[in-house]
């Protein structure tokens, strides 16, 4: 018996968990570790900060998923990799054997270099966790006791997160006594949507001024304090709430595994998607660095990944070659306005329109009805 062991609920893992559900193998049998009941699909996010989806939308059980594939489900945190006996140390279980290995495990939030961060901000990854923190924002939106919000990270993350803020906020939040609505700032040390072409960039920032979102560039957050975030030439943002969508690290399970990382501590995996120094482990999504192919930190190449991903781990239990994995060079990065319109990019070409935020809806929805209807 061949044991298949899933560790992580991210999005390359459902794939496979598909493919077994839809034809199941003669010979091997099953098993997803997660420390999560339910995988949140990242690209509806900012829907559900905006109120254009319900605040549960996008919720994948995992469980159901599992048995859908005829897969155990072990709910709990994976701790250590004992690759020398081939188990898994799971959180308040038993170990669990395992003949092949794939981890899909995400990144972990990493505020260090942000003072106060951890006892004064929203911190928005790991999704699984934002859901309760999400309740209590809009909670003390709706009453008035947020007046300013901050948002740190000029990525994608931050740019759309401070537009469903804004029309959140708009939709819910009270107006404070000067008649003005609720102030909100992003924080984009590192520059605005760094990776994005000239027109890109002209487009967000415009984006920005007209859904009333202040813009600080250039400027990084040094600490936050409980009404305010101090940047570092000392000036000072008023938040009665922050929210921080930078930095994030690989998980501490990878470190503690033995196996070969990078200078950040994500696991170094060949085309064929196995650890560079072990052929039983695979591994995909944002917690790798595939060798020779670098790319950022995207859900998009986990989602690219995960048939390849599926097809190699039958492979490898069937004794057969293995497909390799070629990260695409460009994609559709689509970011979503408060005006009801979105940004789309590829390709070096940026345009905005009403069209694209109703393809991103179609798009995000279609996802997670995938597996649902599983």
């Amino acid at each position: 018996m061949c044991d298949i062991v899933l560790i992580g609920g991210g999005h390359a893992h459902l794939f496979v968990l598909e493919a077994f559900a839809k034809k199941p193998l003669d010979g091997a049998r099953l098993t997803l570790v997660a420390k999560e009941a339910f995988a949140p699909y990242s690209g509806m996010l900012p829907g559900r900060v905006s109120g254009q989806y319900p605040i549960d939308s996008g919720e994948i059980d995992l469980e159901r998923l599992a048995k859908r594939a005829g897969a155990r489900f072990v709910h709990g945190e994976a701790t250590a990799i004992d690759r020398q006996r081939r188990e898994i140390r799971v959180k308040d279980n038993s170990p669990v054997a395992y003949s092949l290995l794939s981890l899909d495990l995400g990144i972990v939030p990493d505020v260090s270099a942000i003072e106060g961060a951890a006892s004064h901000c929203l911190i928005v990854k790991p999704i699984s966790t934002f859901r309760e923190k999400l309740d209590r924002l809009l909670a003390d939106l709706r009453s008035g006791r947020i007046v300013n919000l901050a948002v740190v990270g000029g990525g994608p993350a931050g740019f759309e997160l401070a537009h469903a803020l804004r029309k959140r906020a708009d939709a819910e939040g009270r107006i404070p006594g000067d008649g003005g609505s609720v102030a909100i700032t992003l924080i984009a040390g590192n520059g605005l949507l760094a990776g994005l072409p000239g027109r890109g960039r002209r487009l967000a920032r415009n984006a920005l001024a007209e859904a009333r979102i202040d813009l600080v560039e250039g400027r990084r957050a040094a600490r936050i304090e409980e009404r305010a975030v101090v940047l570092d030439d000392g000036r000072l943002v008023p938040a009665d709430a922050a929210l921080v969508t930078t930095a994030a690290a690989a998980p501490k399970l990878l470190r503690r595994s033995g196996l070969g990382i990078d200078e950040a501590g994500f696991l170094e995996v060949r085309p064929t998607l196995q650890a560079k120094d072990d052929d039983t482990l695979f591994a995909a999504g944002d917690c790798v660095t595939l060798i020779g192919q670098e790319r950022p930190k995207a859900g998009v190449f986990a989602v690219r990944q995960g048939p390849v991903l599926a097809e190699n781990l039958r492979r490898a239990a069937l004794a057969r070659p293995l497909r390799r994995y070629r990260a695409q060079t460009a994609y559709l990065m689509l970011l979503a306005l408060a005006s009801g319109e979105a940004i789309a990019v590829r390709n070096g070409i940026a345009l905005q329109s009403r069209f694209f935020l109703r393809l991103k809806d179609w798009i995000d929805r279609r996802f997670v009805a995938r597996f649902d209807r599983l």
